[in-house]
């Protein structure tokens, strides 16, 4: 069995090839809760995402905002079933073509090798600024 760290890389692989078919079936539960931060009114991505399906329409929001020119996972720790991932990200937001940088943490909550819990905590007012 993959470790917890192995499956997260891999999540953040495909991510970053834009395979969000394999990120949903080799990472996700289907009943995985995905929380991501902000204003949803500014950020469109913004809010919490229940199953395989609300989280495709999370990515898809994300691809029609934003243009990555990094995302780039720096340390991964792991205690038990828990991942935590920290790493920055440089986008521009497509509707202003505004640049915005940022730091991230990532938490990941795993049962049997599939994410059943993300939460994101990122400076939401960078990407507000950004979007708006």
């Amino acid at each position: 069995m993959t470790s917890n760290v192995e499956a997260t890389r891999k999540g953040y692989e495909a991510f970053q090839r834009g395979d969000i078919p394999a990120l949903l079936s080799d990472l996700i539960d289907d009943t995985c809760t995905w929380i991501t931060p902000g204003p949803p009114d500014k950020l469109p991505w913004a809010g919490t995402f229940r199953g395989k399906q609300e989280i495709a329409n999370f990515f898809a929001r994300v691809g029609e905002n934003l243009e990555f020119s990094e995302f780039a996972p720096h340390q991964m720790i792991e205690q038990g079933d828990t991942v935590v991932v920290l790493g920055t990200l440089t986008a521009r937001a497509k509707r202003t073509g505004k640049i915005v940088k940022n730091e991230w943490a990532h938490v990941f909550k795993y049962r049997n090798g599939k994410a059943v819990l993300f939460q994101e905590y990122i400076d939401t007012a960078a990407d507000v600024l950004a979007m708006t």
